[in-house]
């Protein structure tokens, strides 16, 4: 992966839809444009990934029931192929992916999430051909990020989700320009008088995802 680039810009012709529907987006006082209208991180992508460990959580998230079984994480190739291709889908890897055992990819055999139409029923994440089993998978994937080329490029990575290039004209040059509300402080809620309307942005910053707090505003060394 070219760490240069958000998940967003690494597919050059969905990064050209993008752009082209940042073009085409009416200039609104008060609503600065973007160009990504989803985020790369928030509850539900987590869970998405999580949904054999945590259950439960996915459950409180979807009102006591669990997803589609074709929406759910069933394919890790299906997954990267999605978040190149789909203009909805730009979600980031959680930290599972690089440490402990992987069981995360394991079915639990009292966990029921379902069947695919076409009559399988969800089972464990389908990993990779060079993956033996999931510790296998976690850890080859902890080796890439411990890499030589990931040291010497994850600068580049800190500076688009960290760094100068979060925010502003950095941000737009850098193809790294996301929904205003998951910026931190780009509303203040205690303005908005109406409860109502107050909750529904609160209910949205939370689902929609948050981008961290800017630790730095210069090139990251």
């Amino acid at each position: 992966r070219d760490l240069s680039k958000p998940i967003g810009a690494l597919s050059p012709h969905r990064l050209a839809y993008f752009k082209e529907r940042y073009r085409e987006m009416p200039e609104m006082p008060g609503e600065p444009k973007f160009l990504y209208g989803t985020h790369y991180s928030n509850p539900g992508y987590v869970l998405f990934y999580l949904v054999r460990k945590a259950p439960e959580c996915m459950l409180r998230l979807q009102d006591g029931r669990f997803d589609q079984a074709e929406r759910l994480f069933t394919d890790v190739a299906e997954t990267w192929s999605g978040v190149l291709v789909n203009h909805a889908d730009l979600k980031e890897l959680i930290p599972e992916f690089y440490m402990g055992t992987g069981d995360f990819l394991a079915q639990p055999r009292d966990l029921d999430l379902g069947t695919m139409q076409d009559g399988r029923k969800v089972g464990p994440v389908r990993l990779p051909p060079w993956a033996r089993d999931p510790a296998d998978f976690v850890g080859k994937l902890r080796a890439a990020l411990e890499s030589d080329y990931v040291s010497e490029h994850l600068d580049e990575w800190i500076d688009l989700i960290f760094g100068y290039k979060q925010r502003g004209q950095a941000a737009l040059e850098a193809d790294n320009l996301f929904h205003p509300l998951t910026y931190e402080n780009a509303v203040d809620i205690e303005a908005i008088a109406d409860p109502t309307e107050r909750q529904a942005v609160l209910t949205q910053i939370r689902e929609f995802g948050q981008t961290p707090t800017q630790l730095f505003t210069a090139k990251h060394p």
